[in-house]
């Protein structure tokens, strides 16, 4: 999320002071690839990829969180004890949200769980006609506070009485969930846990005089949502203890953080490994507990998104002028590798992923000019850009037209080596900037679960393309889309080992190894230190997917230990 939600739910929290007495309510695997990296030990970094909260009626609850807070189901899964309803906000952004249905008929109360929930809504009060209309109760309306900007802020309470922070977010397409507070009996010893132990960043710490006390914490992995520790000093009466909640941590190392867990004091119930329940398809997942027994769910977390797409090119040094004259890129750096010299370039705006030409040097014939995928760039003024493309040797194909069905203006070209150049208008864009980069797959379906499914990139857009292609655009925590294209015009393409490739920066790049490997895809070398002199200590490692396109596996730089 953009550094100013943060602030502002920092500053937001402030107005419950204002709000005294309206706030109240009752209440393992078999691979042989490394499960550890090589010394020295990266940071194990940590995210709330779910805050799951049990609920006395599934459906009840199902139906509230769809028609009253904007969200989508994404999965169902039947667990050891609980069925669960996996939501994700409308905006597709932010940690999901698990509703709990236990089955194990253990008597739970769930109307006295301290903590919140809190979304971002680009209309407050839209957003809390919405989730009244559909069974929820506002305690607070949605209105602005001169004292924070005029922010629009109001309060809610769920089915089962959770308490629901609603925050004007004019940035937000409808609205998405931001934090998940869980009450705890000590604060500081809390505080010392999430932070010391399973590596969370404190953002802030605020009194709320009348109310309660909380530290604000997030992760240094990007896209999840925050993680707010409170502890109530109004007096009332809460339950600390044994709450049906659970947090759904990502972690590039689980095994290793559960070994933390032990050595500071805590509880594991339950090693990371993969399960054995069938919904969960081995996905490696373990059990600790906090001081105040909210579960801690383990799972291996692999988080990435796309660093640098890859082209061959006949001519590197022609290509490399084309890409500088003619698409407004800058030469960032030359690099030699094991059978390719690789020119890495950059974007006027310095946005988005890096763009690696490589000429191969290994003899081995390539066909260059047969790639069924697509470079797009997003640009200022698309008619220079046109020209700047001619002139620089290229062709255009389509020249800029406003396309009344996407609402931008769009064009397209070629570059030396017939790539697709796809350019949009964009008046974000202060010259321009490589937004996608579009890979071809034979089988659009399989390619889609592939990439989001297995390897974790969010599905943005399905987008067909009448009498051209089909595509799949997908997003990761940073970087350019990945598009996959799948051409439906009669045209013969070659989607096999196109001389591109994929470098992929992720959390934990032996656990996006053995999630490739799990796939049923080929690792072509484990990822370890590499022996190239201008990337000494890097983790390097490569894997191909079904269609044969490389994917080169680097650590995401906040990744690194610092």
């Amino acid at each position: 999320m953009p550094a100013m939600n943060w602030l502002q739910t920092l500053l937001i929290t402030g107005l419950l002071t204002l709000l005294t007495g309206c706030l109240g309510g009752g209440g393992g695997s078999s691979s042989d690839l490394p499960s550890a990296p090589a010394a020295p030990l990266p940071a194990n970094l940590t995210f709330m990829s779910a805050a799951g909260i049990g609920v006395s009626d599934l459906d009840a609850a199902v139906t509230l969180y769809k028609d009253g807070l904007g969200m989508r189901e994404v999965a169902r899964l039947v667990r050891d004890n609980r069925i669960e309803v996996v939501m994700q906000s409308a905006d597709r952004r932010g940690s999901q949200v698990v509703l709990m249905d236990f089955t194990d008929g253990v008597g739970r109360n769930f109307q006295q769980n301290p903590g919140k929930l809190v979304f971002y809504a680009k209309d407050a009060q839209a957003f809390a006609d919405r989730f009244t209309a559909a069974g929820g109760r506002i305690t607070v309306p949605p209105a602005p506070q001169p004292s924070v900007g005029n922010v629009v802020v109001g309060f809610g309470r769920d089915l089962d009485n959770n308490l629901i922070e609603i925050v004007g977010e004019p940035e937000a397409t409808d609205s998405y969930f931001g934090a998940f507070g869980i009450g705890v009996s000590d604060l500081e010893a809390s505080r010392d846990f999430y932070v010391d132990v399973l590596g969370f960043e404190e953002s802030q710490f605020l009194q709320i005089p009348g109310q309660y006390d909380e530290y604000i914490l997030t992760s240094p992995v990007p896209g999840s949502s925050a993680v707010v520790l409170m502890n109530w000093t109004n007096g009332s009466v809460r339950n600390y203890t044994d709450n049906p909640v659970k947090l759904q941590l990502d972690v590039a190392y689980p095994q290793n953080l559960a070994e933390n867990i032990q050595q500071a004091g805590g509880e594991v119930e339950r090693n990371p490994a993969a399960s054995k329940e069938a919904d969960m398809a081995g996905a490696v997942v373990g059990y600790a507990s906090d001081a105040d027994g909210t579960v801690l769910e383990l799972r291996q977390g692999i988080r990435g998104y796309l660093g640098a797409a890859g082209v061959g090119v006949e001519d590197l040094e022609a290509a490399v002028d084309f890409y500088v004259a003619g698409l407004g890129m800058t030469e960032v750096t030359r690099r030699t590798r094991d059978d390719r010299e690789e020119v890495v370039l950059q974007s006027a705006d310095g946005r988005g992923s890096e763009v690696v030409l490589m000429g191969f040097t290994d003899g081995v014939v390539r066909n260059y000019r047969q790639n069924p995928g697509k470079l797009v760039f997003y640009v200022n003024d698309p008619e220079q850009y046109a020209r700047d493309i001619l002139n620089a040797g290229g062709r255009v194909t389509v020249p800029p037209a406003f396309q009344a069905g996407l609402g931008v203006t769009v064009g397209f070209g070629r570059d030396l080596d017939n790539n697709l150049i796809e350019f949009v208008g964009s008046d974000e864009a202060v010259e321009s900037y490589f937004g996608a980069f579009g890979i071809g797959v034979s089988d659009l379906e399989a390619a889609r679960d592939f990439y989001v499914e297995d390897l974790g990139f969010r599905e943005v857009l399905y987008l067909p393309i009448p009498f051209q292609y089909n595509e799949y655009i997908l997003q990761g925590q940073g970087g350019s889309a990945l598009v996959l294209m799948n051409w439906i015009n009669g045209s013969p393409r070659n989607y096999t080992d196109n001389p591109v490739k994929l470098e992929v920066r992720s959390m934990s790049p032996e656990g996006f190894a053995q999630a490739i490997e799990d796939a049923g895809q080929e690792v072509v070398a484990a990822p370890g230190p590499s022996n190239e002199d201008d990337r000494a200590g890097e983790t390097v490692g490569y894997a191909k997917d079904a269609d044969g396109t490389l994917i080169e596996i680097l650590r995401a730089p906040w990744a690194k230990q610092e």
